[in-house]
């Protein structure tokens, strides 16, 4: 690095470690909140952060900054002196919390995805910093109405005002500075709002931090480029996925974080990749909703994030291969229909496993989930339907053993739910990387 580079690294630094200081002081002083003081460093560095476009001109130096700074709050993590002294704006909270540590490397790799893009760096760590310590703030001081997330629970005030708040920091921004004029900048502040709300939503423990960044620039970078009618149609989606998720919540296993999780997962394949991309999981969800009322479910279970995540494993490679352009948008969308066929017929294995009154029969079940959440997906695809008979072929045999095997496995795995949706979430995406077979 140059002299110049490092001598902004140093800048930064001493900037950063004097705050600290700064803010702990006058949390003391005025009787400030630990949740209060601990948002305030959140938008002291945030708001260092945002200029990064404008003080570092590649993106090694701010990975020695992020590193740096990673290191030190990682020290004001451990070492108990120092936690209870120069870190404690940040440790004041009782909770279990990752933020501060994920915060540095999210900024870095935001940094280095826009690739000098001000726009595409500025407003993802704009909603990061001001968004999520507005709604953080507004919730723990005046919100009343609950739901799950994680381990412990998020308030509906506090997704209301993240929204408003995020929708603010994506709209002016591309106004004042002219990338789009007012009509598109509203639709796409109203979109990447929309799915900033559902991130925060499911991410505790401060996992925030890195998933609403990386989020907001994939997001952002894709709708920069719509016109009008897509961007509208794009909200409305969003929109309409998010209000059926949550109106199903009375027939559902879910709680409020997964069924938030359950929209955000349609909502990025949707806007990330293609509108195509959502069919696959959505009829995962319904088959859900569908098998939850007529087996009476509901309050029987009570399934969170992890079960999301799990979708998830098999969906969001696949997306993100298509939004990169690493691969044909056919065989991305082979590949997620593949592994959504998958994903259902191991639920469906499982859950007539644990329901005594049912027979498993796991080549039924492999029939289901590919009849149900794979034929949306591969029915766009008929025209090369001689192609995909070999990749089918394979996936479905490779669903088939699984499912023989999770039957003969399912009481050594009893209890180990968590790890057992992971592991059918991976499953789930090796086999379907038997569409790497599939040239269009």
């Amino acid at each position: 690095m140059s002299a110049a580079e490092w001598l902004a690294v140093l800048v930064v630094s001493v900037g950063l470690l004097l705050g600290l200081p700064l803010l702990r002081a006058l949390a003391l002083r005025f009787g400030v909140a630990p949740e209060v003081a601990r948002k305030s460093v959140h938008v002291v560095m945030g708001l260092v952060c945002v200029a990064f476009p404008w003080i570092f001109g590649r993106s090694l130096p701010v990975w020695v900054l992020a590193t740096l700074v990673t290191v030190l709050l990682g020290l004001l993590r451990i070492i108990p002196r120092l936690k209870s002294g120069l870190g404690s704006a940040l440790h004041g909270v009782l909770r279990l919390s990752y933020g501060e540590v994920l915060f540095a490397p999210a900024v870095a790799s935001v940094f280095q995805l826009a690739r000098g893009d001000a726009y595409l760096h500025a407003i993802p760590i704009g909603i990061l910093t001001i968004a999520d310590a507005a709604g953080g703030l507004a919730g723990t001081r005046w919100g009343q109405q609950k739901y799950g997330c994680g381990d412990g629970s998020k308030t509906v005030l506090g997704s209301t005002v993240f929204l408003v708040a995020a929708f603010l920091c994506t709209l002016l921004p591309l106004v004042l500075g002219g990338r789009t004029d007012l009509n598109h900048a509203l639709w796409i502040g109203l979109t990447l709002a929309t799915l900033g709300m559902m991130a925060e939503g499911i991410a505790d423990r401060g996992f925030d931090n890195l998933v609403i960044p990386l989020l907001s620039y994939f997001v952002l970078q894709r709708l920069l480029v719509l016109e009008f009618p897509a961007l509208a149609g794009l909200f409305f989606a969003a929109a309409c996925l998010l209000f059926l998720v949550l109106c199903a919540s009375p027939w559902s296993t879910l709680n409020g974080g997964a069924l938030l999780g359950s929209a955000l997962l349609g909502c990025a394949c949707a806007v990330v990749a293609d509108w195509r991309f959502v069919l696959p999981p959505m009829a995962v969800f319904l088959s859900h909703l569908r098998s939850t009322h007529r087996y009476r479910l509901a309050g029987v279970y009570d399934h969170r994030l992890d079960v999301v995540i799990a979708h998830a494993i098999g969906c969001l490679p696949w997306v993100f291969l298509a939004q990169r352009g690493w691969l044909a948008t056919p065989t991305c969308l082979a590949g997620i229909s593949f592994a959504m066929g998958a994903q259902l017929a191991f639920l469906d294995t499982v859950t007539r496993l644990r329901i005594v009154t049912l027979e498993c029969n796991p080549l039924r079940s492999t029939l289901k989930g590919w009849g149900v959440a794979a034929v949306p997906g591969l029915v766009w695809l008929w025209p090369d339907g001689r192609q995909l008979l070999v990749p089918v072929a394979l996936a479905m045999a490779a669903t088939y053993l699984v499912a023989l095997f999770l039957q003969a496995t399912h009481g050594r795995l009893h209890g180990r739910e968590r790890d057992l949706r992971l592991f059918k979430g991976v499953l789930a995406l090796l086999g379907s990387l038997s569409a790497l077979f599939y040239q269009p």
